[in-house]
């Protein structure tokens, strides 16, 4: 059996040990129930049941960072580097292992901002720092597949629709801000991205040692991987059109009403 393989086995049994501890929460307390993600809301990709229990795991962790003296910043640089390793990951073909630190780069994304509000420190400069570093993780992500598929000039073709799908939607999120409008709640928002990616990622060896060993392909094409992708390169785009003229329609109102 592979390293990566391992990896992939290691990340299942941890995932549904982290969906069973839940359940088991739920039958006593019943469901988590956090202002950020009643904020944000759930989609049909990713429903608030599903988001509450990701915060219900990471909520100790961001306890053990805060205990531990860690300011939100560093949090964030963290998050920054486990993405970077993961790249190198995705760019080599070691999915086992990427599917690790992306979830690192994720979870810790998440705490950075815990920490913030259990230190009480609010740092608008932190937060301009949060939300460039995390346009910097989904680039690093996606160019590592880039660099994976990069003797094929169709799936080269399908991360970069990717990439531009994911770039468009956070630019409509910071236009939306800059005009104080609220942005229209759509598919494929960051949240979403980031558990697709990571569990296609960690399916992607169990696809190449099972079902992908005897095809003809090169690179292997990791199947998990190579649909999300596809997802993403779809899905990103036409979210993104619609969130743009959303906002166009709002930004007329506002212009009308101040006429």
């Amino acid at each position: 059996m592979n390293i990566n393989l391992i990896f992939s086995y290691a990340l299942a049994a941890v995932i549904l040990s982290g969906i069973f501890a839940y359940l088991f929460r739920v039958m006593k307390r019943g469901s988590a129930k956090y202002a950020r993600v009643e904020r944000q809301g759930g989609s049909k990709l990713l429903n608030e049941d599903f988001m509450a229990m990701g915060y219900w795991w990471f909520e100790p962790i961001g306890h053990w960072f805060n205990n531990r003296g860690f300011t939100p910043n560093q949090v964030t640089w963290l998050s920054l580097v486990c993405a970077v390793i993961a790249t190198v990951c995705l760019a080599t073909g070691s999915f086992g292992i990427a599917a690790w630190f992306m979830l690192f780069a994720g979870l810790l994304d998440i705490v950075d901002g815990l920490v913030a509000r259990l230190s009480g420190i609010q740092d608008p400069a932190g937060a301009v720092l949060d939300s460039s570093l995390d346009r910097y993780v989904d680039f690093l992500f996606l160019a590592g597949l880039l660099i994976y598929y990069i003797d094929s000039l169709l799936f080269v073709i399908i991360v970069m629709f990717a990439m531009l799908g994911t770039f468009m939607i956070s630019y409509s999120s910071s236009k939306a801000e800059a005009m104080q409008i609220e942005p229209p709640r759509g598919m494929m928002k960051r949240s979403e991205r980031l558990v697709y990616i990571v569990a296609a990622t960690g399916l992607t060896p169990f696809s190449l040692a099972y079902i992908e060993s005897e095809w003809d392909f090169s690179p292997a094409l990791g199947l998990p991987i190579f649909l999300v992708i596809c997802m993403f390169a779809v899905l990103t785009n036409v979210s993104a059109i619609q969130r743009l003229k959303a906002l166009g329609i709002a930004a007329r109102h506002q212009a009308l009403e101040k006429q």
